[in-house]
């Protein structure tokens, strides 16, 4: 055996061209599944430490707990920790909302919360706050200072009329780097406070609590113990709060193995087709080699041995530096990586990776990269392995290069270039069509992922959220003594969406039309005694609404007798029962009256969300006007001259702070929430399938290579005879040509061919927001152009590098 291995290495550096080739193909592989499983992990552990950094470490939460209820549930077996807290009440004050309320020890230490400075609260009057809170109430105070808050208490029936208190200051909390922009607080008080304003039988907890995680080490197994317990207690599921976060970032999530492998199985599947491809050519042109060792004692094992060790030895050396180049592009990556996050997570990262909290690199994934990457060359090899060993000595002395053993090449009275490109071709049509294959596979898998990616677009999902570019509606709020004039009822009189504010939108420049919603809120038993509202279309919204009927039949002239809605698709998740043909008999208020209503499901349909705003009840505008003798404008859809124009929104947002109890939203906001995530989809992506396509282009480089080499000879005679350098150059593009053309064929015939359905399944299922096809034309062009320079580049090294041999040199070479 030790003859055999000698005879493999000789073999590695006598075809070290074909070596070299597969082994940046082997060095390409393992770097991708180096990087896709460093960066992978990179970025969950970066999520999880950022997330146990920032978010609570509680499992499950459970509201609305009785005094009653706290001394059973801690005994339970499942729970291995608990905290409690009740919130009290609000501060309300020019968009500062601070939230009041109580937590024992333990409720802070699973919340993370924890002082700055100072002691909890004791005393009936002791409050612990944040600074940011005092800055933006504007008031200047330390501990021990008296200070005087005005706040609402939560009540069973809502927020109860304001009311001011003096508090002592004993400690302030310790606060995150989100401060500047922030607008939400927390205000600790004291149990003897929280007894003081809430009677001992009225007071709710919030149960928030670990449980025993000994039997259950994955997510999945954790919710199903959280919502176990809920059930034993007669836990209601609205009551019910899972940290899926913290789960996430701390336990075994089911679905990580399988994501993980499949993307895995892409790569080295890409990689063996590689490898295959070059080692299987390479084998036609050692026909006679392999016969000749045959000849003198070779057996088929040892045949098969000598191919497999001189992989082997490929793979030695160059899975070694896929890992070194993989260990350097970590680096690189991750420093920009964190700036893909635009909120606190991205920070957060990168303080803790300046920190060396996180860990870049991970030793195992060596191991598992190179064990996949040496895997993926045994499994290229096992086929040519067999070839060699099913060489016969006899057909190896007869074999003649590139002349067939059954048929003679075809023959022409005239030559020209393209026909001696057409000889070669199609006299291995075995080669070339192995080439072309594997190269159209990762084609095809990249114009499947740049028609899910083009259909993405920020531009259509913001237009679906938001119908125009701005909208205004009224603050509508239940069940606040304080703020009566908020609640619906008291909107329907004193509606701020007049036509004295759509005349003072239309008057700012760039405004072109301001367009009126309608619409109500309704009561029923079929919805579980919850508020639904229902939209009222204008008749300039008619066609829509009539095309959005996905089952059923009705038409907008019915739907303005009010006793008729479409039910949109998406509140059948939460009442599957309701059906075509149902009536629901619903209350709405009307002004300080409240009237009975009976509503017939005409039609269901399917509405994109700036259409309907979460109104999943709709019917045409005049028939909500026969629900209220009061106003229902509900929505001012405003049509601008440009999607985001600085003047407009600042001039609506000074309308909206003269008004001060409109809201106002944008198309702007939409559309770079959507930008950012589809844009970090979509980098991803292509990168990865980037370094797939360059492992596939292998395949033509080395096809293209190894034909100059093999008819050295053959081409060193026809530029004897008279061909010139230009025509050579030519044979050779229009051969590289042959492949870049069925690869195209393939690839973007099959992948606009599958990429259709992948984009209904996707848009079926809400991917990134998807609303209609758009084929992938710039990623086609952009493969096409690719392809084609990689060719053309190609043709002209290889013509250069043939010039290298002197004509006599070239005509004497033997292969």
């Amino acid at each position: 055996m030790q003859m055999i291995t000698k005879i493999a290495f000789a073999n590695a550096k006598y075809h070290k061209r074909k070596n070299v080739l597969a082994g940046i193909a082997v060095i390409l592989t393992t770097m991708l599944i180096f990087l896709v499983l460093t960066i992978g992990l990179d970025m969950i552990d970066a999520q999880k430490a950022a997330i146990n950094e920032l978010y609570p470490s509680w499992h499950g939460l459970f509201r609305n707990v009785p005094e009653s209820m706290i001394e059973k549930l801690p005994a339970h077996h499942t729970v291995e920790q608990y905290g409690l807290r009740s919130d009290l009440g609000y501060i309300r004050d020019d968009g500062t909302e601070c939230a009041m309320m109580y937590m024992d020890a333990n409720a802070m230490e699973l919340y993370k919360v924890s002082l700055a400075e100072g002691k909890m609260p004791e005393g009936e009057n002791e409050i612990v706050v944040e600074k940011g809170l005092l800055e933006r109430l504007s008031i200047n105070a330390r501990i021990g200072d008296t200070i005087t808050l005005t706040y609402q208490v939560s009540t069973e029936d809502g927020l109860d009329f304001a009311q001011k208190k003096d508090f002592v200051i004993c400690g302030f909390l310790k606060e995150n780097q989100e401060q500047e922009e922030k607008t939400s607080y927390v205000l600790l008080i004291s149990d003897a406070f929280l007894r003081e304003e809430i009677p001992e039988e009225q007071i709710k907890y919030r149960f928030l609590f670990q449980v025993d995680t000994g039997s259950a080490n994955d997510t999945e197994l954790i919710e199903a113990e959280i919502r176990q317990l809920a059930e034993q207690f007669d836990i209601a599921e609205n009551d019910i709060k899972i940290n899926t976060d913290y789960l996430w970032a701390n336990y075994v999530d089911p679905s990580f193995v399988p994501i993980i492998s499949v993307i895995i199985l892409v790569v080295a599947l890409a990689g063996i087709i590689t490898i295959y491809s070059i080692y299987y050519i390479s084998m036609n042109e050692r026909v006679q080699e392999l016969g000749k060792i045959k000849a003198i004692g070779a057996t088929r094992g040892q045949l098969k041995q000598m191919v497999l060790r001189e992989g082997l030895l490929m793979a030695l050396i160059a899975i070694p530096l896929g890992l070194l180049v993989g260990t350097g592009l970590v680096r690189v990556l991750f420093m920009f990586i964190p700036n893909l996050y635009q909120n606190v997570i991205g920070d957060t990262i990168k303080t803790l990776i300046g920190n060396g909290e996180i860990e870049l690199l991970i030793p195992w994934v060596y191991f598992l990269a190179a064990g996949v990457a040496l895997l993926t060359v045994i499994l290229s090899l096992l086929h040519p392995m067999k070839v060699a060993s099913k060489v016969s000595e006899i057909d190896a002395m007869r074999y003649q290069n590139e002349t067939s053993r059954k048929k003679e090449r075809k023959g022409y009275t005239e030559i020209t270039v393209g026909r001696l490109a057409e000889v070669y071709l199609f006299g291995n049509k075995k080669k070339s069509m192995i080439t072309i294959c594997s190269m159209s596979i990762t084609g095809l898998l990249f114009m499947v992922v740049a028609t899910v990616l083009s259909c993405a677009d920020p531009v259509e999902a913001a237009n679906s959220s938001i119908l125009g570019e701005y909208e205004i509606s009224p603050v509508i709020e239940f069940n606040n003594k304080e703020h009566p004039e908020l609640e619906w009822r008291e909107v329907q009189q004193n509606n701020p969406l007049t036509d004295e504010l759509k005349e003072e939108i239309l008057q700012i420049d760039g405004i072109r039309d301001v367009e009126c919603y309608y619409g109500t809120y309704v009561v029923s038993d079929v919805f579980d005694g919850t508020r639904e509202r229902i939209l009222g279309v204008p008749e300039s919204g008619k066609e829509e609404l009539e095309e959005g009927i996905i089952e059923g039949q009705v038409s907008y002239e019915e739907l303005e007798s009010g006793d008729k809605v479409i039910v949109d698709k998406n509140l059948l998740y939460w009442y599957p029962d309701i059906k075509l043909g149902d009536v629901i008999d619903v209350t709405v208020e009307n002004g300080d009256k409240v009237i009975h209503r009976s509503l017939e499901v005409a039609a269901i349909g399917e509405y994109d969300l700036g259409f309907s705003n979460y109104n999943y009840l709709i019917m045409a505008s005049d028939g909500i006007q026969t629900f209220s003798d009061y106003s229902s404008e509900m929505y001012f859809h405003i049509d601008a001259e440009q999607k985001y124009d600085e003047a407009v929104e600042e001039s609506l947002k000074a309308l909206v702070a003269e008004y001060g109890n409109i809201q106002l939203a944008s198309w702007k906001a939409y559309f770079d929430e959507w930008d950012a995530s589809i844009s970090f989809v979509r980098i991803g992506c292509f990168t990865f399938l980037g370094i797939l396509g360059a492992i596939c282009i292998l395949n033509m480089i080395y096809l293209m290579l190894n034909s100059v080499y093999v008819r050295k000879k053959e081409l060193g005679m026809l530029q004897a005879i008279g061909m010139s350098d230009f025509q050579l150059l030519k044979m050779l593009q229009l051969e590289g040509l042959f492949y870049t053309m069925g690869t195209l064929i393939i690839a973007v015939g099959g992948g606009s061919a599958v990429g259709y359905p992948v984009f209904v399944w996707a848009k079926d299922n809400g991917m990134l927001n998807i609303r209609s096809f758009h084929y992938p034309m710039e990623a086609t062009i952009l493969m096409t152009i690719i392809l084609v320079l990689v060719q053309l580049i190609l043709s002209f090294i290889i013509s250069k590098s043939v010039k290298r041999d002197s004509l006599i040199d070239r005509i004497r070479f033997e292969n």
